[in-house]
């Protein structure tokens, strides 16, 4: 009985505890103290839309956009129709080995690359990049120009990260999302409207904490390596590229993957997403150009840091874009 006595004291004590520390959390969100209000510390920013929804960043772009009902935003001066088109290939022509047609998010809209392909002699460059895209985007981009660009070399750059961008329906914006029902994907939240209201709900702050702060144990507090999701994604992904395969093939279009990676896939391990894409772009015989194992060859071959690889906004820098478009070059002019 003693025994019995001493552990309700100790269970009501913890329960006490319990609630005094959700009471604490609960009055700093009411009075909006900024410290305590950091997503990172409650949820998973690759697989938590609260992340995304609790989060008051606004996202402000590098450059001049537009509002696009299915992308979100696009680059203002390019063509991009605002519905899918079912077109057909207008004229089987000779393959153009002058008309590149660039898809994908920062990486490929970087400034960098953009001073790179403008030294390319011989070459018409048309850049649909955008910083933000996530792989959803880039292949909806995709999707409504594909007629656009019939006859044609299509090259997709990404941050293998931006796969799990595609599973939001909002980050620092409202954009499209792809959910499976009835055994196929289906494209929700569309058209775009920006002017709609994230839901912030309430929650129960402290078990948040705690969950969060184990799993960034077990990934060595590095939110990257988490594996939330894995499934979706991977489904998710080989259906965008499934999709691209058949429009290629209608449209006699050439496609090539560039796979980019942050730095801490070369200065610790890189996580699940690399071998994963590398082993689809393999299955289906998508050509594929490897940035993380370039720039590994290099740093062997030139005795660099890989440090030396990334600039101060956390993406390649000039020396690294330049190995990486060398190989292009060499892959674009034998295929």
């Amino acid at each position: 009985m003693k025994l019995l006595k001493i552990l309700k004291r100790q269970l009501l004590t913890i329960l006490i505890y319990i609630f005094l520390f959700e009471a604490l959390f609960q009055i700093l969100f009411i009075l909006d103290f900024k410290f305590i209000k950091q997503p990172i510390l409650f949820y998973n920013g690759y697989c938590d839309q609260r992340y995304w929804n609790f989060s008051d960043q606004e996202k402000k772009f590098d450059m001049d956009v537009l509002s696009h009902p299915i992308l979100s935003f696009q680059k203002r001066g390019i063509f991009i129709p605002k519905k899918f088109k079912n077109e057909a290939l207008q004229e089987i022509t000779e393959f153009s080995k002058k008309e590149i047609s660039l898809y994908g998010s920062s990486y490929i809209n970087h400034s960098e690359v953009k001073n790179i392909i403008n030294n390319f002699q011989d070459i018409n460059f048309i850049n649909y990049a955008l910083e933000s895209y996530g792989l959803d985007q880039i292949y909806l981009n995709y999707k409504l120009t594909a007629h656009l660009n019939q006859n044609k070399t299509i090259v997709f750059g990404f941050l293998l990260e931006d796969l799990d961008r595609s599973i939001f329906n909002y980050r620092e914006y409202q954009k499209a999302l792809f959910v499976w029902e009835n055994n196929k994907f289906n494209l929700k939240n569309v058209p775009i409207r920006q002017n709609i209201n994230v839901k912030k709900s309430n929650d129960f702050y402290l078990f948040r904490f705690l969950s969060n702060f184990y799993h960034l144990i077990t990934n060595d507090f590095d939110p990257r390596l988490s594996k939330c999701k894995i499934d979706y994604k991977k489904k998710l992904s080989r259906y965008f590229f499934e999709d691209i395969q058949k429009s290629a093939k209608k449209f006699n279009q050439k496609i090539i993957v560039i796979t980019f990676n942050l730095k801490e896939d070369l200065e610790k391990e890189p996580s699940w997403r690399y071998d994963f894409m590398k082993n689809l772009l393999t299955e289906k015989n998508i050509t594929h150009l490897d940035a993380l194992q370039i720039m590994r060859n290099k740093s062997d071959e030139y005795d660099e840091k890989i440090e030396n690889y990334f600039g101060s906004d956390a993406h390649n820098n000039k020396k690294s874009f330049e190995y990486i478009f060398d190989e292009f070059l060499k892959i674009y002019k034998a295929i």
